[in-house]
């Protein structure tokens, strides 16, 4: 494509009445939960301001997956039920969830794009304390749920085209979903993310992230944490295998396999969010 269509994806893309708009309450929560040294009684003040998502989160703690034979009323009570970490990165993808229309992109699987971003936040998380300098441990989490949060928007925004190009990849999955967006639209998903995120004010690590991950030897401005998301995200595909982690972090092998062993445990307990998600539970 050339640069002609290039330009007019972009300027599409850069209209107000194009992008999704992130509410402001909503910007405030995915800022305040992704913070590591949050606790039950912050999270919980924070998620109240949207009276919504409270309920859906109350809601969920109640399923049978998470159930015991108490009800759970309380948000202190559904975050104790769920566990802190899963309740953070739940609330930003019911959040994102609400956002975007997918359902005219027939080959957009939302809930494998849920599982995957859910799967490669925590492994993110769990490595970035090894990984990343200390200022970019915090983005570790909200990076891994927004590291491909512009292939929810091109699909958002071209979905006949997209539902193409998603097709031709899985007919053939070992060319790259970047190169062929880029190919049809004149732009990649991590430029639309960067984007995305950069209107809606979210911190420079995390659009940095967004743009970058998808992008090998970047060597610019958060380069550890797009290291890190890249590499959890990569680890995820392969079942986070031990034997194959050898472009990983400089982690001892020891640990490495300790945080493999939880992450796979954790990507497995996933797969029942990414259905509630995609509204297949």
């Amino acid at each position: 494509m050339g640069n002609a269509e290039r330009v007019a994806t972009l300027e599409r893309l850069g209209d107000a009445n194009t992008l999704p708009a992130l509410p402001y309450v909503a910007h405030d929560i995915l800022v305040a939960t992704s913070h590591n040294e949050v606790n039950i009684s912050d999270v919980a003040e924070t998620l109240a301001r949207e009276p919504g998502l409270a309920a859906r989160i109350v809601a969920i703690a109640n399923y049978a997956f998470f159930s015991r034979r108490e009800t759970v009323y309380s948000l202190e009570q559904a975050i104790m039920r769920i566990g802190l970490n899963r309740v953070r990165v739940l609330a930003t993808s019911l959040l994102l969830n609400d956002i975007f229309q997918t359902g005219q992109c027939p080959h957009f699987q939302l809930q494998r794009y849920w599982h995957e971003a859910l799967g490669t936040a925590f492994c993110a998380a769990r490595l970035a304390p090894h990984s990343a300098p200390r200022e970019n441990r915090d983005a570790a989490y909200l990076g891994g749920v927004l590291h491909s949060i512009g292939l929810l928007l091109l699909v958002h925004v071209f979905p006949q085209t997209m539902d193409e190009v998603l097709a031709e990849h899985e007919a053939d999955p070992e060319r790259s979903l970047a190169g062929m967006t880029h190919r049809a639209l004149g732009c990649d998903y991590g430029e639309a993310g960067a984007l995305l995120l950069r209107e809606w004010s979210i911190p420079e690590a995390i659009v940095v992230a967004a743009g970058h991950t998808h992008r090998e030897r970047y060597q610019g401005a958060h380069a550890d944490l797009v290291t890190t998301i890249r590499f959890a995200n990569e680890w995820l595909q392969r079942g986070f295998d031990p034997e194959q982690c050898a472009d990983a972090p400089p982690i001892p092998q020891g640990k490495l396999e300790r945080i493999g062993n939880a992450c796979r445990e954790e990507y497995e307990a996933l797969a029942a969010f990414a259905q509630l998600l995609s509204g297949e539970a």
